[in-house]
């Protein structure tokens, strides 16, 4: 069996508990994709937390909510002190684990950060090494032009790598969007895209027909990051400029909570729930309403990224309206409805409008093709045979 250390960020099983407000997005990616890769990788795995290494977290906790790492890393203030301490325990436990017999056949690192550069970076200078291969998920940095005066700068601050520079690094890349792959091609580094998956259990019950909605008004759903980059407030302010009988609900945390409360508080159709207390709750949630929407808008970065919220939609078995952003519409197919995120302050209105008269027959119909569609071609089970065969070609290429 191929041994794979994964270098990552996501939380010990009852860190979240802890910690109300983080942001689950990538937690939940991680934990559902290291427990699929298990069946084809015998994976030791670190992660490198937002704080201290938490003390007392719950025995009895439900190991799906996160994954036993065996080296828990920090990046708590002072972040320079801590991020090499991190890096000498990553190094020392490394070592230990190749005298103990355990050699990985590849390291994979979530994205590109300080701690796992430094290590990356001296796994290259080693002569008989593991491949090393980027799981590139989301940069905003990529695609950007810097200046040489920040460069410059830059290059005289500790643990400081651009990002464009450290793919050299990499003897392979597995990219959640397939616009990063240009980045890739000129380093004849072999790319596999991979947006992520769904596990079809997470999918509430009755998503066909939950019975709780039953008639009135046409009901557009949001869950997510209440934040620019994720395209928030262009909804709501896309919707309060379209008239008629229709309602927007909205969850989630981030920094423009407090505006969609506002806005709220000015439009009854528009409704703020705040934050739901687990991912599932959202799922639960979404099936009191008919279209989830997904306003992600170019720039910020999101070229380089995959909305994993649209995995979650489609488990619902409702409608999806969203942009076509990082190949959205490859993975959604053609029962998905769709806007320019370049144009979204004109098409977005009138996209809404459409949808709001539509039969509810019609909306649960493309909502249970979606559902299909997504958990047969999209479940983690069969992204992980993808990773796996793609680890192996890797790992074979290097004997």
């Amino acid at each position: 069996m191929m041994r794979l250390l994964f270098l990552g960020f996501s939380f010990p099983p009852g860190w979240q508990a802890l910690m109300p407000g983080t942001n689950p997005a990538g937690h939940l990616f991680e934990t559902q994709m290291l427990a699929a890769l298990r069946v084809h990788c015998d994976i030791r795995s670190t992660t490198l937390l937002p704080g201290p290494s938490p003390r007392g977290l719950p025995s009895a906790a439900d190991p799906r909510t996160g994954v036993a790492h065996e080296l828990r890393l920090s990046e708590q203030r002072p972040r320079l002190w801590h991020r090499c301490l991190s890096i000498f325990h990553l190094g020392r436990q490394y070592r230990a684990w190749q005298v103990g017999g355990w050699r990985p056949d590849v390291v994979m690192t979530y994205n590109l950060s300080p701690v796992y550069n430094a290590f990356i970076r001296g796994l290259g200078r080693q002569a008989s090494r593991p491949r090393r291969v980027l799981l590139l998920l989301d940069s905003t940095q990529l695609g950007q032009r810097l200046s040489p005066l920040k460069r410059f700068r830059y290059r005289f601050k500790p643990l400081v790598y651009f990002e464009d520079d450290m793919l050299a690094e990499f003897d392979a890349a597995i990219g959640a969007s397939p616009a990063t792959e240009r980045f890739f091609q000129p380093l004849r580094t072999p790319f596999l895209w991979m947006p992520g998956g769904c596990s079809p259990e997470r999918a509430p019950g009755c998503a066909e027909d939950s019975g709780t909605v039953s008639g009135g008004a046409i009901r557009f759903g949001y869950f997510g990051a209440l934040a620019a980059h994720a395209g928030v407030r262009e909804l709501v302010s896309a919707f309060r400029a379209t008239e008629g009988a229709m309602e927007l609900h909205v969850c989630g945390y981030g920094r423009l909570a407090g505006w969609v409360a506002e806005q709220a508080q000015q439009d009854s159709r528009l409704r703020f729930h705040g934050l739901l207390p687990t991912p599932e709750a959202c799922l639960e949630k979404a099936l009191d309403w008919d279209v989830l929407v997904n306003p992600r808008p170019a720039g910020h970065g999101n070229e380089n990224n995959f909305p994993s919220k649209l995995f979650d939609y489609a488990l619902c078995g409702r409608a999806i309206l969203t942009t076509r952003l990082s190949g959205s519409d490859a993975v959604l197919g053609p029962e998905a409805f769709y806007f320019d995120p370049a144009r979204t302050g004109d098409e977005l209105p009138g996209r809404l409008k459409e949808l709001a008269v539509l039969s509810r027959a019609e909306l649960r119909r493309r909502g249970a093709a979606l559902r299909e569609r997504v958990t047969r071609e999209y479940s983690w089970a069969r992204q992980a045979d993808r990773m796996a065969g793609f680890l192996k070609v890797v790992t074979h290429e290097k004997g």
